[in-house]
């Protein structure tokens, strides 16, 4: 399969980065603090809100590592994602900082680097399965 043909413009895998980025501004800042969230999450672990985080940041992480791929290594795609994302994070935190309705909380900084490292880290993973694929069938056709 050639997944060229299949591959979105660089164009639309930007657009839909800033759709998640937006989307992840429009929930951490402008929305008012959601108080119906579940106290706890899956595993009954962390609370309902870091498991948010991670899933908003692991999102925003992919979005972006397909933006960047065109022209860089897998590797070098996964780290700029990565820290993108987290730099988002980071970022995010400290607009709601003065904010009367939200706060400042390392916590959630933590889990936006969990869930874009997870994120990319899988990225970089199926990356690598689907190059391996592609040079086993190719190795093949030349036999």
């Amino acid at each position: 399969m050639n997944l060229h043909a299949v591959r979105p413009p660089t164009w639309l895998r930007w657009v839909a980065v800033a759709v998640v980025a937006g989307g992840i501004f429009f929930a951490s800042v402008l929305d008012s603090p959601s108080s119906g969230l579940a106290a706890l999450g899956p595993f009954e672990t962390f609370g309902m809100d870091k498991w948010l985080h991670a899933l908003a940041y692991a999102g925003l992480a992919g979005t972006l590592a397909s933006a960047l791929a065109p022209g860089r290594s897998p590797a070098v795609t996964a780290a700029l994602a990565g820290l993108l994302a987290v730099g988002y994070g980071v970022g995010i935190e400290f607009v709601q900082a003065p904010l009367a309705e939200r706060s400042f909380s390392v916590a959630d900084m933590v889990a936006d680097a969990v869930g874009a490292g997870v994120a990319v880290l899988g990225w970089r993973v199926l990356v690598g399965l689907v190059n391996r694929s592609s040079s086993e069938r190719g190795a093949e056709r030349e036999v």
